[in-house]
């Protein structure tokens, strides 16, 4: 029969009495008490749990035995999972496919560990319930953005210490010859925020050299070092703002009045799917779809309409309307060149 459910806050206070014993530090109620801002009573019930319901093997010596204070007499003993909820261990596992869908993610290896020894925890006939439930769902990730997971553990570990970092950023591209593979650029930046967008991870952020705020996709970093340098994040800085002012991430205040029409599967596709979160959609009587939203980056957008050949105009503004001409110019050239 599996142990009683436990509230967060018990479960939280059982770990961390289990991490106690297990370290041998030997602690009595009343240490326990006093280290949780609890009563005797409730550490009493604690230890009641652990030895009634999870079968724990406790002891407790009195000064001068064993160091005093309570111990597990077998040390090898370890909690069962299952006093857990079998809906949360399959979340547990849940997770961890769909961080298998994008690899070098911050802490991936950490997390992937973590799911073994949960797995080791829980009884094996209910572990294959487990896992049957879980294998019914899968995810697949079209677009995986490589980035180096030590350059977005590096970014992680600038921004908690407020330093700023200066990296080599990749320019692809270029309006010459010389600069159509792309050049890179030596940055210093202030990182506000770390944000993964469509499985890319972004440092948000103030480049020091142009004093403007800017994303940054990690993927086209290299040579990231931390500098001495400390800095504060604006108050007026927020995520939020920056993800409504942008079509993918561009972090101008100012943005522009997009209002665009599709017809044929285009419209539907479009409706199933919020792209923005400024994003207005609404059916016209012949069929079409009216989207609106407001963006800053019309170079983003204007790359995401290419999508959607012959099945979307351009209503609003005339600046996008021309981007997505010459767009398309470019790209009849390219190919008329290539054609016997």
């Amino acid at each position: 029969m599996p142990p009683k459910p436990l509230n967060k806050t018990a479960l939280r206070r059982l770990l961390e009495i289990d991490r106690l014993l297990r370290s041998g530090a030997g602690p009595t109620t009343e240490e326990l008490a006093l280290r949780f801002c609890v009563t005797e009573r409730t550490i009493y019930r604690d230890l009641a749990y652990l030895r009634d319901q999870l079968n724990a093997p406790l002891a407790y010596s009195r000064a001068g035995d064993y160091g005093g204070g309570y111990r597990y007499t077998n040390p090898a003993y370890l909690l069962p999972a299952n006093f857990l909820r079998r809906a949360e261990v399959t979340g547990a596992l849940l997770a961890g496919r769909l961080a298998a869908q994008h690899p070098g993610q911050p802490r991936s290896a950490d997390f992937a560990g973590l799911l073994e020894r949960l797995k080791d925890l829980v009884d094996s006939q209910e572990l294959s319930v487990i896992e049957n439930e879980a294998s019914a769902f899968d995810y697949a990730a079209r677009r995986v953005w490589r980035v180096d997971p030590r350059i977005v553990e590096a970014a992680g570990a600038a921004l908690r210490r407020r330093r700023r970092i200066q990296a080599d950023l990749f320019l692809p591209g270029g309006g010459d010859e010389e600069a159509a593979g792309g050049n890179w650029h030596r940055f210093t930046f202030e990182i506000y925020r770390i944000c993964n967008l469509d499985g890319a991870w972004y440092i948000l952020g103030r480049e020091v050299e142009s004093d403007e705020r800017k994303a940054i996709p990690l993927a086209r970093l290299k040579r990231f070092g931390e500098l001495p340098e400390r800095y504060g994040v604006p108050p007026d800085f927020s995520l939020a703002d920056a993800l409504a002012d942008a079509f993918g991430f561009k972090l101008e205040r100012s943005g522009h009045r997009v209002q665009l029409l599709f017809r044929g599967r285009a419209a539907h596709q479009v409706a199933e799917r919020e792209w923005h979160p400024s994003q207005r959609i609404a059916f016209r009587p012949d069929g079409t779809l009216r989207l609106t939203l407001r963006t800053a980056n019309l170079a983003e957008l204007a790359r995401w309409l290419a999508g959607f050949p012959g099945e979307v105009l351009v209503e609003a503004p005339e600046e996008l309307r021309l981007l997505v001409c010459e767009n398309a110019r470019k790209l009849l050239a390219d190919h008329e060149r290539s054609l016997p």
